[in-house]
């Protein structure tokens, strides 16, 4: 993960700080963390603190399980999925990109599943991390 634009772990970051952060892009980020309450209410959030390496990340939780993670930088934001070989496959059968799907077949295996990073600055990212989720949700 690249390392969030909020570093000090004395300031657990609030949505005007994001909004400032992100600028153009934070209705993709609202939309996003909106999206996902709305279709998945048991989902909590939480801002979490990594290290100074990573510094503040924001995590979508469902019934104690990550769903995803967005990392805010300067001008935009990642989000980052941990996907079990279950839903790593379903993902290798659904209608994603290719570049995706080599990015998990190539994906080092971990105890919690692959992991994927998606750079998020145009609403067409946001409607394929939104399949994403359903998959991931389901799986």
């Amino acid at each position: 993960m690249a390392v969030s634009i909020f570093d000090d772990k004395t300031i657990i970051p609030d949505n005007n700080m994001v909004a400032a952060a992100l600028s153009g892009t934070f209705s993709l980020w609202d939309d996003l963390v909106s999206h996902v309450k709305a279709e998945y209410p048991s989902v909590t959030e939480e801002w979490k603190h990594y290290g100074k390496a990573f510094g503040w990340t924001f995590k979508l939780i469902s019934k104690k399980r990550n769903l995803l993670f967005l990392v805010p930088l300067g001008g935009y934001f990642r989000v980052r999925f941990v996907l079990g070989e279950k839903a790593v496959a379903c993902a290798g059968a659904a209608a994603l990109p290719q570049e995706i799907k080599d990015a998990l077949r190539v994906a080092m295996p971990n105890v919690e599943g692959r992991s994927i990073d998606i750079d998020i600055n145009h609403h067409e990212q946001l409607v394929l991390v939104k399949a994403l989720i359903k998959i991931k949700f389901e799986n």
